[in-house]
This record gives C-alpha cells, structure tokens and sequence, in this order.
C-alpha cells in the first residue's frame, strides 16, 4: 500500500514546460531516446547544469561532442530556444495542489533558461521551493540531487510524489525511496497526480 503524498516534486522541461524538438532544434540526425540518454549523461552538460562553466565554453565543447556543423554561437541561438512555453493550465493547477500539499521543482538546468522572464519568472512564486542544479550542482540521477529534497523538508521520501519526463531519473528516484510516474505533457501530468488533482479538476469543469 502506497503511503500517503506530503511532498510533491516535479521536473520542468517535458513536464511543466514545453519542449521544442531537440532533433530539429539542434539539427541532429539521431534517435531521440539516443539523444535524451546522451545529452543527460554528457560530462559537457553536467558541467553547465551544475553551474561549472559559462553558456559560451558550453557551445564551444559540445558542437565538438556532437559534430555539430555550425557555429558555438548559432548553438547558443538554439539553446536558448530550445524550450518552447509553460504548458497551458500549469499556474493554475501548482495553485491548486499547492493549497493541501508542499510543491517543489527539481531540475536539471542551466541559468541560460531560468533566467527567461516567461520560465523562472513565472515559476518560482508556485513552488514551495526549487532545486535548480546549477545553483545546488546536483544532477539527475545521481542520488545526491533526490536527497537534497528528502533532507530539506525532513519527509519521509516514500511521502514524496516525483514526476519526470526521463526514465532514468524515474527509476534513480525509486531507489530512493519516492513515489514516482514517468510524466510527458500536461494531460500526462494531471493524470499522475491522481487525487492531488482533484481540485483543479473540479475547477476546470
């Protein structure tokens, strides 16, 4: 029997927030799960993600890491639109569960996209908290991010609901202990949570 949600904690890109095609946004030539599962486990993305290099040493490693065939600064240009716009109706559903639970982000990410007035600007005021691994240099999925949440709200992790688009980071989040649903899209989101999204179910009716 499944215990009961105190906490939950969702990823951004995929989830919240929609993502343009990484294929056609990069100009790649690949499977995307291939694409997915590299780019989450490059040593070059880790070390943005976590905060350790700045966007312009970024593009200059990775157009090498994925033969890229243009300029760092054109992959900047794509970066930076990489993601598309929050899914319509999030605001109002973070309102919604965050009136009976704690609510919190975890998300791999670079301040390149956080600091868009139309993400981190419009999503810090809905969380309770976010952990942002370039501000605590913890990175899915390795166990360290998970904990940061667990030990922060001092919750029990099996009280803990994680929703995320990558299956990695599902399973790494299992094996600490969380609840968790591979999530992709709003309606995917709204689903998972069950229950937790009653009210704004209600309220959309």
């Amino acid at each position: 029997m499944q215990s009961a949600v105190e906490l939950v904690v969702l990823d951004m890109g995929g989830v919240l927030l929609e993502l343009n095609d990484p294929l056609s946004t990069f100009g790649l030539d690949m499977d995307q799960h291939d694409f997915m599962e590299s780019w989450l486990l490059s040593r070059s993305v880790g070390e943005l993600e976590r905060g350790d290099v700045n966007i312009s040493t970024f593009a200059s490693v990775i157009v090498k890491e994925f033969a890229l065939p243009y300029s760092p600064a054109e992959f900047v240009r794509r970066f930076q639109s990489w993601p598309d716009a929050i899914h319509e109706g999030v605001p109002e559903l973070l309102e919604s569960i965050g009136r009976h639970h704690r609510v919190a982000l975890l998300s791999n990410t670079s301040e390149t996209h956080w600091n868009r007035d139309d993400i981190g600007g419009r999503l810090t005021p809905l969380f309770h908290e976010v952990f942002l691994s370039y501000r605590t240099r913890n990175l899915k999925p390795e166990p360290a991010a998970f904990e940061d949440v667990i030990q922060h709200f001092s919750i029990d992790a099996d009280r803990i609901l994680f929703l995320d688009d990558n299956p990695l980071n599902i399973d790494a989040a299992k094996r600490c202990g969380m609840q968790a649903q591979l999530t992709r899209g709003f309606d995917s989101l709204v689903r998972n949570l069950g229950p937790i999204a009653s009210t704004f179910r209600q309220n959309e009716d």
